[in-house]
């Protein structure tokens, strides 16, 4: 596992290193001490964790942060520094950091566990895109289309089955045609409804949609709602 360790100071490096090495035997630390260090560990590749110092003579560790952040959004990074505030902390967390610590003599021995924690959320973000990103591939795979929209009817998602149904290349497309019969039946988890809607590119198509109406992450009312067309047969008829 590649570590960046970012610190002006060679004794709180050593520290750091000591604390570090006990509790993960296959980090490969490296010391970053300039901005010519970091410029060559990034375009090196892919780093798996970046431990930092705010004050640096030569830039601060909210401007490490973000540069880390462009370059590998998901890399994890955890800021252990004596001269930071609750101001930079805030700040800090808000640019994406995954841990901010004290640096004071108390408080080398939580920084493994710190480490340790930005190291299995990381992990858990991680398994859940990989989730979602199979979720999508076998949405866009299958021939039944399924859209999300927010509860003014406008289109937020929908996959490729979608799409083509309706004739649309884009969500901008779908979101030009006339969805208000296909939005209203999906409103209704009660039942599976037939609407006919006018594709891009002239004609018509039945579609068989069910539905419903859920509440988002954000908090707001979204619709969900699952398409298909009214050619093929509905399920559990032979």
């Amino acid at each position: 596992m590649r570590v960046l360790l970012i610190d002006d100071n060679p004794d709180d490096r050593v520290l750091i290193r000591r604390e570090l090495t006990h509790h993960f035997p296959d980090f490969e630390i490296e010391d970053i001490r300039a901005e010519l260090d970091l410029r060559r560990a990034v375009e090196a590749g892919p780093v798996d964790l970046v431990i930092t110092d705010f004050e640096l003579r030569w830039s601060t560790g909210i401007e490490v942060l973000e540069r880390i952040k462009n370059r590998f959004p998901e890399c994890p990074v955890v800021m252990f520094t004596s001269t930071g505030t609750q101001e930079i902390a805030v700040a800090a967390m808000k640019a994406g950091l995954d841990d901010y610590v004290i640096k004071s003599a108390a408080h080398y021995v939580r920084l493994p566990a710190a480490v340790d924690g930005a190291l299995r959320r990381s992990a858990a973000r991680s398994r859940a895109r990989q989730r979602q990103r199979r979720f999508d591939d076998m949405l866009s795979a299958i021939a039944v289309g399924v859209f999300r929209a927010d509860s003014a009817g406008t289109i937020r998602e929908a996959n490729d089955a979608t799409l083509s149904l309706l004739g649309a290349a884009s969500l901008s497309d779908l979101r030009s045609l006339d969805l208000a019969a296909l939005l209203e039946a999906a409103r209704d988890p009660r039942r599976s409804s037939i609407v006919t809607v006018a594709r891009i590119g002239g004609g018509n198509v039945e579609l068989q949609v069910s539905g419903g109406v859920v509440e988002d992450t954000d908090g707001t009312s979204v619709i969900e709602g699952v398409v298909r067309s009214r050619r093929w047969p509905a399920p559990g008829s032979s």
